[in-house]
């Protein structure tokens, strides 16, 4: 996957909304699976970017898809990674977006919390 740079767009939500809603049943066990694949890849540099699939699933919270990835592995910076520089890189807008410097174009999120010490602090936008 890497080496045909795929991105992976994890939506580990899913899995609970899947065997709430469906006839599809996922044990601990593959659901844990799931979280190593993302760790390995993301160990390996393989590009994560953050995604839900609100639309096809009720629930418009994020966080408990940072909190998945952050039981999957990923560090803060690896999530906040999925959430800036990866899209703006995997999107060809890599000197234009996805940092703060001069010369980009930026959008400044406040967040109530440090995702440092609790990656839920992601979802709890204070000013946009």
């Amino acid at each position: 996957m890497k080496q045909n740079q795929i991105a992976l767009v994890p939506t580990l939500k899913l899995f609970r909304h899947e065997g709430r809603h469906s006839r599809a049943f996922f044990t601990e066990l593959e659901v844990n699976k799931a979280f190593g694949q993302l760790r390995r890849y993301s160990r390996a540099g393989g590009t994560v970017l953050f995604g839900t699939d609100v639309g096809y699933m009720d629930g418009y919270d994020t966080n408990e898809e940072f909190a998945l990835m952050a039981r999957a592995g990923l560090s803060y910076r690896e999530i906040l990674a999925s959430l800036t520089t990866a899209p703006a890189t995997r999107f060809g807008r890599p000197n234009e977006v996805g940092r703060i410097a001069n010369g980009m174009s930026a959008d400044v999120v406040l967040l109530a919390g440090d995702p440092a010490r609790d990656v839920s602090a992601f979802a709890r936008v204070r000013v946009l």
